[in-house]
């Protein structure tokens, strides 16, 4: 039974990779034409001066924007692709289909919109304030553009984390029991992922992840709870 389930797990990513690189190259065609409307926006909210500081580097940088960019509005789409595969692996109902769809990609967009908002803004302010008279900030727009989308996206990433729970649930993977037993070890690798993901080392923009992504964790408990209370009464009739 557990090698069956394997073989679907596999089964299930070499098809969602296939189709999703496919959309995300279409996303990233387009992106690639607004590139420059993009990277005015990132700097616009941190409110900072970009350089290039060779030839290449606004090209480099405008392909790494269409490629993250390709993602990121394509998401809906990505999400309607894992949820098709998914049905077959554990028995997704349309409801539950689209309720899926819907929580993910809103989960995800709430991520990345609190990066762009509140943590790189923060962020980026806290690094700059080492600057000094003789000293002044002349960052690259390449290395700006790749320090933005990776927190973006890894922000992004961090608030799914109640899907991926509630779908380890539902293949029964993973218990809520379990889960709530290791609380303790799951708020250390949170802190330590929160150190590493946050952009600097200050208890504050470190706490702005830490807080989210426990309450995500509780709410990924809740779901697992409701999904083995309904696995329970479809046992009992």
């Amino acid at each position: 039974m557990e090698k069956t389930r394997l073989l679907q797990a596999i089964g299930f990513i070499r098809r969602f990779l296939y189709k999703s690189l496919i959309i995300v190259a279409i996303g990233s065609i387009g992106s690639f034409i607004y590139a420059k409307d993009i990277a005015y926006l990132l700097v616009k909210v941190v409110n900072i001066k970009t350089y290039y500081l060779s030839l290449p580097e606004v090209l480099f940088s405008s392909l790494e924007i269409a490629f993250f960019g390709g993602i990121f509005f394509t998401m809906p789409i990505i999400a309607l692709f894992a949820c098709h595969d998914l049905r077959d692996i554990i028995g997704f109902k349309l409801f539950h289909r689209f309720v899926f769809i819907a929580s993910g990609v809103i989960l995800f967009y709430t991520g990345c919109l609190f990066c762009y908002f509140i943590v790189l803004p923060s962020g980026i302010k806290f690094l700059l304030s080492y600057e000094s008279e003789p000293i002044r900030a002349m960052i690259s727009i390449e290395k700006f553009v790749i320090f933005c989308t990776t927190m973006i996206f890894a922000f992004g990433a961090t608030f799914e984390v109640p899907i991926v729970l509630f779908l380890l649930g539902k293949m029964g993977i993973v218990k809520s029991t379990t889960l709530g037993r290791t609380r303790r070890y799951a708020i250390l690798i949170i802190t330590i992922a929160s150190a590493i993901i946050t952009p600097t080392p200050d208890i504050y923009n470190m706490m702005l992840l830490v807080v989210p992504m426990y309450i995500l964790y509780e709410i990924g408990i809740i779901l697992i709870k409701i999904v083995e209370k309904r696995k329970g009464q479809n046992h009992t009739s």
